[in-house]
């Protein structure tokens, strides 16, 4: 009897632990096909994301079942960031400024890319039915297109690389045409590089939180107040979000922007805040354009991107996901479109704060500066401590630093 009690618990377990994988997969592959979904909604292809999902409420709701409840976002303590905390305002960073360089960096084949742009200059150029030194023959273009890309494996033994088919070819061809072709090449991929570079510049603005749970993960959470509290020294923010949940109903249309902005402006922001909420998506793999969508880049008269929903689309899934490495920050961002963003001076308006969690290396002169500014706006404020047994931290209530400076003034400082 003792043996069927375990084994209906380790079944019970075991069924708990598939439902949980199957939540995690589901959570981690529902982000790329709703930003799909969103671009997708519209047949205009020069509308913005934020435009979209404001002419399609519904959308947005679908997001219900995949917020959290709340998420922590950590502050290092910075002028900028009390006082943007004060006033309720959610500072949106450039993907430019994050610390890691692959972050928010959309990525390409640069292998495939040269060997599209070598047939194409094959192609271009024409081709004869015999072998030349100062031009390509049909056997040649042949020998490029069955050529496979990256490293010798099973499946693509019997066929050359395409590194190895480009040494041969340049070895059979004339100085004068070797130049001419290695210079062709070496333009394009400049030329990939430099939209590359003008995409990672587009203007759309983050901001970024983790999802911990609040009794067990935050407390033993460390490294995050090391990185980005500066060094146990700033300052974490519990954002309640079920206010997000409720359902969109705009009240006032457009026109009546001039007659009730503030109401109009708060009405919005909770929609775009809720449709540009997203997990962050862990993986080995980054986002990377297709050479399709790499030749269709084009500039304006300014050297700007032009601007396509397509490609929005890649930056959006880019923005999402990251190297499995920094896995343990379980983070979420919120994406906020240019025109938004501009409007506010990179400060949107967020009132969602719950807690102030103050570092435990937090100054005195932090301390008692967030705990008026939690009196102002009606927020908890709990100190960080170091944890006496383990690597981890405790939250206790400000009343032990008030109690332990009125008991400071019990003491003469002058009997020695």
């Amino acid at each position: 009897m003792k043996h069927f009690t375990y084994a209906i618990a380790a079944k019970k377990e075991e069924e708990a632990n598939d439902n949980l994988n199957r939540m995690v997969k589901k959570k981690k592959i529902w982000q790329r096909k709703y930003i799909k979904e969103v671009f997708d909604s519209s047949s205009n292809k020069k509308k913005y994301y934020a435009k979209i999902v404001l002419k399609n409420l519904h959308l947005i709701e679908k997001k219900n079942e995949y917020l959290p409840k709340y998420l922590f976002k950590y502050y290092s303590p910075t002028s900028d960031n009390i006082l943007d905390f004060q006033n309720q305002k959610l500072w949106l960073s450039h993907p430019t400024f994050f610390n890691d360089p692959f972050d928010c960096n959309i990525g390409y084949d640069s292998e495939k890319y040269e060997k599209n742009r070598f047939l194409k200059f094959i192609e271009d150029s024409g081709c004869v039915d015999k072998d030349i030194r100062n031009g390509f023959s049909l056997e040649d273009k042949q020998r490029v297109q069955r050529c496979y890309l990256g490293e010798t494996n099973y499946w693509t033994t019997k066929y050359e690389s395409y590194y190895d088919v480009k040494r041969k070819l340049f070895e059979s061809k004339s100085k004068e045409f070797r130049d001419k072709v290695d210079t062709y090449l070496r333009d394009q991929l400049a030329q990939i590089d430099l939209k590359i570079q003008k995409l990672k510049n587009i203007n759309i603005r983050v901001a970024c939180f983790s999802e911990l749970n609040k009794y067990e993960e935050f407390h033993n959470q460390i490294l995050m107040w090391s990185h980005y509290a500066d060094n146990h020294k700033g300052f974490c923010v519990e954002y309640d979000l079920e206010p997000l949940k409720n359902e969109i109903d705009f009240t006032l249309k457009d026109y009546d922007f001039y007659n009730d902005k503030e109401k109009y402006l708060d009405e919005r922001n909770i929609a775009i805040i809720k449709a540009g909420l997203f997990p962050v998506e862990y993986t080995s793999n980054r986002v990377n354009i297709p050479v399709t969508k790499l030749n269709q880049i084009e500039f304006d008269d300014k050297g700007r991107v032009n601007y396509n929903s397509n490609i929005d689309e890649l930056i959006y899934k880019t923005i999402i996901v990251k190297s499995s490495n920094w896995s343990y920050e379980k983070e979420w961002r919120i994406i906020i479109d240019e025109k938004v963003s501009n409007y506010y001076n990179n400060k949107i308006p967020f009132p969602f704060a719950k807690t102030i969690f103050l570092g435990c290396k937090a100054s005195n002169e932090l301390i008692e500066t967030m705990i008026k500014i939690g009196k102002e706006i009606n927020v908890e404020v709990l100190l960080m401590k170091t944890n006496g047994k383990k690597f981890g931290l405790d939250s206790i209530r400000t009343w032990s630093y008030d109690f332990d400076n009125e008991r400071r003034q019990w003491k003469n400082p002058y009997v020695f």
